[in-house]
């Protein structure tokens, strides 16, 4: 009987969740009438998480890879690197960084989030709020030793872009970080 009912229970449940998904998408629409750029930071930290960032290399040619957003504070981007990196060098020389995030399930439903800024190594400042609002960092740096080698960055001043394909007008949108 106990069983029968609990299985009820994740019944209705994964109804409820499926139905919430495809709903006419309104309930994932989101309400930009209502957003700061302190949401879009938020959303671009919490749901998005993982982007692409772009800098110049020592040549001046483009150089991207994946970098996590660790933390977001006063709007304002936080995010890490190990100071053995070519990226580390690269943000030193060339201060600047151009980041995307995108989030959807297919183009027509994506958001996107470009942020282009100045950037500025800030130490070890927030290492330890960023171990804990981002936990799995512990198993990648699991040692105060292995931690040593982090540097924390700062992108203080920009522009953040925001376009969602998933509204209808298109919504499109400028904010400035200072």
């Amino acid at each position: 009987m106990k069983k029968n009912l609990i299985l009820a229970l994740l019944t209705i449940l994964l109804l409820v969740s499926v139905s919430f998904q495809f709903n006419n998408g309104d309930e994932k629409q989101m309400k930009h009438e209502q957003m700061k750029l302190e949401d879009y930071l938020a959303f671009l930290n919490k749901d998005i998480h993982s982007t692409v960032f772009s800098t110049v290399d020592s040549n001046g040619k483009p150089a991207s890879r994946v970098i996590d957003i660790m933390l977001v504070k006063e709007n304002k981007l936080y995010f890490l690197t190990a100071n053995t990196k070519p990226f580390y060098n690269q943000l030193l020389e060339k201060p600047y960084v151009s980041i995307t995030g995108v989030k959807g399930e297919d183009p027509m439903t994506s958001v996107s989030i470009t942020v282009n800024g100045e950037v500025r190594e800030i130490g070890t400042t927030y290492l330890e709020e960023i171990f804990d609002e981002n936990p799995y960092m512990n198993e990648i740096y699991p040692t105060e030793e292995s931690k040593k080698i982090l540097r924390v960055f700062e992108v203080y001043k920009g522009t953040v872009s925001v376009f969602d394909l998933g509204t209808k007008p298109i919504y499109q949108n400028l904010f400035e970080i200072n």
